[in-house]
Order: structure tokens, then sequence, then C-alpha cells
């Protein structure tokens, strides 16, 4: 009955997003919106609210998690953390580099991976759908070079037969501190690609698109939703915050599926719990709301059902804010903020050794996260989860080499 109610409510905020998208401007607005952002490169930082209008940003952003959602309910997939969390990083990537048709040639690879190597593709369907993070490897390559639409297309789908194999090597890199590990696969694969194709003379450049004019409406539809959880997870659970504390006696490395072990109500109540804190840190710090911080916020939500609760994430964001007051980053620029918002993968790092080493995971992964683009040249939508990979094999690296000497 719970799984039911799960994936009803889950389905609830697709339409949510889907609803108010198409009430936002007139149709003719709407399909011309959309076509620029099937058109547009996707490439980091390309948000759809500022090339296509903000409608036209929350309709493609809905309809690509109704496809996460649709492949998980054919598949048969229960609706928990994972699956929770993979719906909402589509629908907020939906946002700002993803479209409804450039995420299928990456789902197309692994599901190809799944049928070479005679595996089900139900056990790679969270690769495929994280690894949608690619999508900007189809539309790059499609419409930026003589490649074309073929070329973009079959690149895409080669960039989906590596993620699955890759991500599952990766994780013993970083023994699940970085929640974002597909993110982590999906850095390399697009280093990979990217280099080999510069060989040719094809290079991407990441982009700075960053809307700053749509903060009232995108802090109103966020702010609703958060609350809204809490006050459906608070009536799921029997009208009490019973049994809520159980989510902090865990890490949150992979796998915390938090609908298993505090319940499905319990779940709601701390999704709307970790995405009130990135909103309130959006507000003291005076950042703008547009697709990508939007985005970081609903990735927030969706992994506070799968590793994320707000003791394990406040010292990460406070990490990433000190880091901009001892160096030379703003804390409102769009790098810092999302650093901040999606950083916190790294919560298990603070879950599990303490807020002081969360300090300062955050603090260090600032400094990467800003430089490491450049590797795939913008073409891995998951940024910060390639350099939370990266930052999370330092800390297990020092850790483990001091636990040896101890």
């Amino acid at each position: 009955m719970k799984k039911k109610l799960a994936e009803k409510i889950v389905l609830v905020y697709l339409i949510y997003f889907l609803l108010i998208g198409l009430s936002l401007q007139p149709i003719d607005e709407l399909i011309k919106g959309l076509y620029l952002i099937f058109t547009s490169t996707g490439v980091l930082i390309s948000d759809y609210m500022v090339i296509g209008g903000v409608g036209p940003a929350l309709v493609n952003g809905a309809i690509v998690g109704l496809i996460g959602y649709l492949i998980l309910r054919i598949n048969s997939v229960s609706m928990t953390g994972p699956s929770i969390a993979a719906i909402f990083t589509m629908l907020g990537f939906g946002l700002f580099g993803k479209n409804i048709w450039s995420i299928l040639p990456n789902m197309v690879g692994v599901y190809l991976y799944s049928k070479i190597t005679n595996q089900k593709f139900k056990k790679h369907i969270y690769p495929a759908l994280f690894g949608t993070a690619l999508a900007p490897v189809v539309t790059f390559y499609a419409f930026e070079t003589s490649l074309g639409l073929p070329g973009g297309i079959i690149i895409g789908i080669l960039a989906g037969t590596i993620i699955s194999p890759l991500s599952t090597y990766l994780l013993k890199a970083h023994e699940g501190h970085n929640l974002y590990n597909v993110g982590f696969a999906a850095g390399f694969t697009g280093l990979l690609l990217y280099n080999i194709l510069r060989s040719y003379n094809y290079f991407s450049e990441s982009l700075l698109l960053w809307g700053t004019e749509f903060d009232n409406i995108i802090r109103l539809i966020i702010i609703t939703m958060t609350l809204s959880m809490i006050v459906i997870g608070f009536i799921i659970n029997n009208k009490s915050f019973k049994g809520y504390k159980e989510t902090f006696k865990y890490p949150g490395t992979i796998i915390t599926d938090y609908t298993h072990i505090v319940g499905f109500g319990n779940t709601l109540i701390n999704m709307g719990l970790v995405g009130l804190i990135g909103i309130i840190y959006i507000e003291l710090v005076g950042g703008n709301y547009n697709g990508p911080t939007l985005g970081g916020l609903l990735t927030i939500v969706g992994f506070g059902s799968y590793g994320k609760n707000p003791l394990n994430i406040i010292p990460i964001i406070l990490g990433v804010f000190i880091g901009t007051l001892l160096t030379t980053h703003e804390a409102t620029a769009a790098g810092p903020m999302l650093a901040a918002l999606f950083g916190t993968c790294l919560a298990p790092i603070a879950g599990k050794f303490g807020p002081i080493l969360g300090i300062l995971a955050g603090f260090i992964h600032l400094s990467i996260v800003s430089y490491v683009g450049v590797l795939h040249g913008g073409l891995n939508l998951y940024n910060n989860g390639f350099a939370a990979g990266l930052t999370a094999k330092i800390f297990m690296a020092v850790m483990q080499g001091f636990k040896k000497e101890i």
C-alpha cells in the first residue's frame, strides 16, 4: 500500500510542475520555447528558463521526469529511495541541460549494454536514468559539429554503453561517500569522448546562461512544494514525527534508503526539510532562483530519500560558503552557488566522519569543482558529482592512511 502511495505522490509532484509550466505562457510561446530548448547544446551552464522561458523549461523538466517515472513503472521497479532520487534529479536537470529527446540515446546505450552482457535492463536502470547526465553529448555533437543529428545520437548511445560498467567500478573508489556516483562516472565518460573528439578539432566550451529575473515565481513554486512534503509526510506518518530522528543514525553512504529505514512518511518530511535548507542558503547569500538553482534544490529534495539529511548536508554547505569567504569565489556566482547545492552529495563524509571534516570536504570541493569542467568541456551535467568523486577519493585515501598508521 505504501509503495503505491509513494508512486502516486511522486507522480503528483511531476504533474504539479507540468501544470504550472503549461499555465504560464500561451501555447504558441510554449511551442517556440520548447523548440529553442530542444535545439540548444545543453552544455553547462544552459539555463532553459533563459533559453526558452519559465513555462517551457518547467514543461520540459516535468516530461523528462515523467519519462524516468514510466521507465521505472514499465520495469516494475519499486518507488524507493534511489527511484525517487533519480526522478527528481531528472526533473531538476530538465531545467538545464536535459531535454525530452536528448536523454533517450544515453538510455538506449545502457539498454544495449545490458543485452550485450546478457543481463536484465532492470539491473542497470539507475545508470540509465542518472546517466542522462551525458545528454549534452548528444545535443552538442548534433548541432555544433558536422557530425549532425545522426552523429550526436550515435555518440550518445556509445556514452550509454560505457556509463553502467564504469559507475559500478568507480563506486569502489570512494566507497559510497559520493552520492552522485553516476555523475563521477559521467565525468570520466565525458572526459574520454570530449578529448577523443578534440583530436578531430571538435571542441565544446562551457556556457554561462544564468537567469536573474525569475526569483519570485520559482521561490513560490519550490517553497510550496517543500512545505507540502513536510505536511503530507506528517499526515502519512500518523500525524507525527515519530521515528524521524532515526534518519540521523546513518551516515548516508550508498545505499541508505530512507523509505526502508524510516518509512515513506518520514522520508517525505526529510525531503521537504533538506529542500528548505537549500532554500534558506539561497536566501541568506542573496542568490538567484533559476533553472540551475531550482535543479539543485530538486536534486537535494530527491536525495532526501537516499542519503541526505539536515545534519549531514549543513556542514558541506557551510564548507562551500567558508570557501567563498577565503578565496576569490563569490557566494552568489553560478559555480559556487551550484557547488553549495549539488556538493551536498558529499553528505556521507559529514555523516561518517563528523561536521568538521564535512566542512573541510565542502571547502575542498569548491576548489576542485571550479576547475574540473574543462576536462569534459561541459558535456557532463553532473560536474559536481565528478568533482565530489575526486574529493571523496582523496578523503578516503587519507583517512585509510591515518587509520593504518594509528
